[in-house]
């Protein structure tokens, strides 16, 4: 890897990386809404015919709900595939190669789905497949595609009275003894027990499913048992646990539930096809995912087949007196070195620009530094077991709010040329 970027580099220096040896500057090239169509020209690079010799390293965008959603509710067919087809330009554009975009965010779906409902958020059913047409767009554009899902997070308990009745989310809540069994209610909110095998099997089969669309990859993200939930949210799946002759503490239950239902997910989508890659994208901060979430990334990667890549999200910047992220990457790097799995840091676009009110002296860092995510960048391709980068979101680089564009703009003069290997401070 470290030898194809410097070969990235010094061709990119030169103005040449193609099939057939010629990289062309695309003149008019440039990111909407972000001002005069010249600012970013200089910095944009057509790949062309060439993506294949930069497959080797992820440089992932994170599409979210929030990105995704308005692209499709009241909007037509024909609409959404325009705006995603230019939604996935801007990222081939930008150097990115890989699209994670958010399919499944609260038990629900942007696509029809046997297992899960229509979500509110793209307005109910459609009379098309967002999904499919994603899928395709993204072949097209030479993109790889990860579908993105929460598997335990559901909607909110006002919110379960539009599931039809076919759906098991729908059945489980209106039947006391599966509410009990199968669900957790935390705040008003419904999340999936994985301590229940029927909800892990039904986990397992949405991730298939998902799977046999040809996506690239599938990744599920930090929620999974909610912050601070009380012991007695899920008492009756532990008791009935116990009762089986279960002799797990509580808090080790609910952490091999979530292994469980990790590797059970895995294995489905891997059954699919061998090929899919199947991520996790955990909390920055290991003690939280360990102690809060009750996700143990570091069995899950020394679990032969459970994973193929760790995205922990990496939401600090270097003076960051909480957590720095320099400690949290090499935590990171000592956890995955050794496993065969990949360390793909997650890192904050949507940070720049702002103050961090969580980071100390160092709140004003994303404000201050406007090369930070490109230093970042180069910084997560030095660790041993580093297989690319990810950010969030698209929103935030792309379409950021008006009093975050001047500094999101002055980002990418660093941060883009960063992605495609170049340096521009070197010289």
């Amino acid at each position: 890897m470290e030898k194809l970027r410097k070969m990235l580099v010094t061709l990119l220096a030169v103005g040449m990386l193609t099939s057939c040896g010629v990289l062309e500057e695309v003149s008019e090239s440039r990111v909407p809404s972000l001002g005069d169509p010249g600012t970013l020209t200089e910095i944009f690079r057509e790949i062309g015919s060439g993506e294949e010799e930069l497959s080797e390293e992820m440089r992932a965008v994170w599409i979210a709900y929030l990105d995704l959603a308005p692209l499709i509710k009241g909007r037509t067919e024909a609409d959404f595939r325009e705006s995603f087809s230019e939604m996935a330009e801007n990222c081939r554009k930008a150097f990115f190669n890989t699209l994670v975009v958010q399919v499944r965010p609260f038990c629900d779906s942007f696509y029809p789905s046997e297992y899960f409902s229509w979500s509110s958020l793209v307005g109910g059913a459609l009379s098309y497949d967002p999904l499919s047409i994603m899928t395709e767009i993204a072949k097209e554009k030479g993109l790889a595609f990860h579908g993105w899902i929460n598997p335990m997070r559901g909607m909110t308990e006002a919110e379960i009275g539009s599931v039809p009745e076919t759906f098991p989310l729908r059945q489980w809540y209106d039947d006391p003894a599966f509410r009990k069994e199968r669900l957790i209610l935390s705040e008003g909110r419904i999340y999936l027990n994985p301590g229940s095998p029927e909800v892990r099997k039904l986990i397992a089969d949405g991730g298939a499913e998902l799977a046999r669309y040809g996506v690239d990859g599938v990744q599920i993200d930090d929620y999974f048992y909610p912050p601070g939930l009380g012991f007695s949210a899920d008492e009756p799946s532990y008791k009935a646990y116990q009762g089986a002759g279960g002799t797990l503490s509580q808090v080790d239950w609910r952490r091999e539930n979530t292994f469980r239902m990790v590797k059970e997910l895995g294995t489905a989508v891997k059954a699919v096809s061998a090929s899919i890659l199947f991520g996790v994208s955990p909390r920055g901060q290991l003690s939280q995912s360990v102690e809060q979430l009750y996700f143990d990334p570091e069995r899950c990667a020394e679990e032969a087949g459970c994973l193929d890549y760790l995205a922990p999200q990496l939401y600090y910047g270097f003076r960051n007196e909480a957590a720095s992220f320099e400690a949290a990457a090499a935590e990171w790097d000592r956890l995955a070195a050794g496993s065969g799995v990949l360390l793909i840091p997650g890192l904050a676009a949507y940070k720049v620009g702002k103050e961090d009110p969580y980071a100390g002296s160092g709140s004003g860092e994303w404000l201050e530094e406007p090369d930070l995510l490109a230093r970042e960048i180069r910084a997560v391709r030095e660790l041993s077991t580093c297989g690319g980068v990810m950010l969030f979101r698209y929103g935030s680089i792309f379409e950021p709010e008006a009093a975050n564009a001047p500094a999101m703009e002055e980002a990418q003069k660093t941060f883009f040329p960063a992605l495609a290997g170049e340096d521009p401070s070197a010289g």
